[in-house]
């Protein structure tokens, strides 16, 4: 999923999507005398929040030499909320191949990040995935994997998305293809839930993001009891849920 291209506007202004904020006289604005080109501005919100820009000579969100972030988003007790690194205005990961954005809980514990390249989504070079969430001990709850802003498998056939309950077995997985769901090649399901012990749950398919039945006419959908024997199946077409005609 792209994020929408932040549009330039006048000298002083700030641009930053989620971190732009409404027009505000008593913002504090400082030149950084060691940064030349840059001017840092800050301002507190009504209910004690704030925002932290770091701006170049054009108004626009630039990480300073020191790869500090652009912007920063506090709390009202002074914690860090969110974090967000730029180039020219385009979220970007640092040099250091650290994510280009972070939330964090109160606690200072990360609760997701996200890397990208000239401001979309993307897997870093290892191949790990550009989106991951995190529970507050830190294991992961959920990944995605993204080409050029959009959800994809990996080059392998490894799904875009997993998720993850907490003694790290999988919960579910997801394939996509260009951002949508899909069916892998050999027909296999685009989707599957999975119990603690392994099972599967459930499968669905997919074509081109809407639940579909196969070509043979087998169901979209089936929900299998831990024995593996079916419990339950729902046909579809084009995303719509249909009751083929009983014999």
């Amino acid at each position: 999923m792209a994020n929408t291209l932040l549009a330039r506007r006048p000298k002083g202004q700030p641009t930053g999507g989620q971190f732009a904020a409404k027009s505000n006289p008593e913002a504090d604005i400082e030149l950084e005398p060691s940064w030349p080109g840059l001017a840092r501005r800050a301002w507190t919100h009504a209910d004690g929040s704030s925002v932290e820009h770091w701006l170049d000579t054009n108004g626009q969100l630039q990480d300073p030499p020191d790869c500090t972030p652009a912007a920063k988003r506090f709390r009202s007790d002074g914690t860090v909320e969110h974090e967000a690194h730029y180039q020219a205005c385009r979220l970007q990961d640092p040099p250091d191949g650290s994510p280009a954005v972070r939330w964090f809980r109160q606690d200072g514990t990360i609760e997701r990040e996200e890397h990208h390249q000239a401001n979309r989504r993307q897997d870093p070079p290892d191949g790990s995935p550009a989106v991951r969430w995190f529970r507050q001990d830190g294991t992961i709850e959920r990944e995605e994997h993204h080409q050029a802003g959009q959800l994809q498998d990996l080059p392998d056939g490894s799904p875009a998305v997993r998720q993850f309950r907490p003694d790290g077995s999988i919960a579910s997985e997801e394939h996509h293809q260009a951002g949508q769901l899909q069916d892998l090649p050999d027909g296999s399901p685009a989707v599957r839930q999975f119990r603690p012990d392994g099972s599967i749950a459930s499968e669905w398919h997919y074509q081109a993001g809407q639940l579909q039945d196969l070509p043979d006419g087998s169901p979209a959908v089936r929900r299998l009891r831990p024995d593996g024997t079916v419990e339950r199946e729902e046909h579809w077409q084009d995303d719509q849920k249909v009751f083929p005609p009983v014999a």
